[in-house]
């Protein structure tokens, strides 16, 4: 369990360095992955300077999901293409 959400949070943070147009760096550590709080979150979404975008599966996703959340169907070529540029792009695994 420990391993998926680390593996979670360093597709978090490579997807919110991809949607801010810097370098992606290799984390050494989980305390090097960038955090934010659920209100400045949420006042991001609500702003709409971003997007949530949530990374379990399809079927977890259809189940239940944040409204308005995209989620990355894992078999597209082109799945973070549709990730919208120049906004945050917030993941959540749970």
């Amino acid at each position: 369990m420990k391993l998926l959400i680390y593996l979670c949070l360093i597709l978090a943070s490579a997807v919110v360095a991809l949607g801010q147009n810097v370098e992606v760096k290799k984390l050494s550590s989980e305390a090097d992955v960038p955090r934010i709080t659920i209100e400045d979150a949420k006042k991001a979404f609500d702003d709409g300077k971003a997007v949530f975008v949530d990374s379990r599966g399809l079927d977890a996703y259809r189940q239940e999901h944040i409204t308005g959340a995209v989620v990355i169907d894992d078999t597209a070529e082109d799945k973070f293409d549709k990730l919208p540029k120049g906004k945050k792009i917030i993941v959540y695994c749970s």
